[in-house]
């Protein structure tokens, strides 16, 4: 097995992820945005719907946030399967 390349994580892996969420969320939090600002959809903040200019607003600050605990329980998840798979390879003799 060639598990030893995989042991170690990349460097600066959280950077990683959060951009990639990043830019995944973006171009969601923008239409939606733009959406609220012409009164199709709302934006739902606090329980109460927002619309305009504040909605438009209220998503583009919405988007680093969701990105960064998305970003934040997939680093979480990933570190967990490090953890184990260095485990695992302590177990089967084979060091880092």
């Amino acid at each position: 097995m060639q598990l030893k390349k995989y042991v170690k994580p990349p460097e600066a892996f959280f950077g990683l992820i959060f951009w990639n969420t990043f830019f995944l969320y973006a171009p969601v939090f923008i239409v939606l945005g733009f959406l609220a600002l012409f009164g199709v959809k709302p934006i739902e903040f606090n329980g109460e719907p927002t619309y305009g200019v504040v909605g438009l607003l209220v998503s583009l600050i919405m988007a680093p946030f969701v990105s960064f605990f998305t970003a934040f329980a997939v680093w979480i998840l990933v570190m967990t399967g490090n953890l184990i798979l260095k485990l695992f390879m302590r177990l089967t003799g084979k060091s880092d």
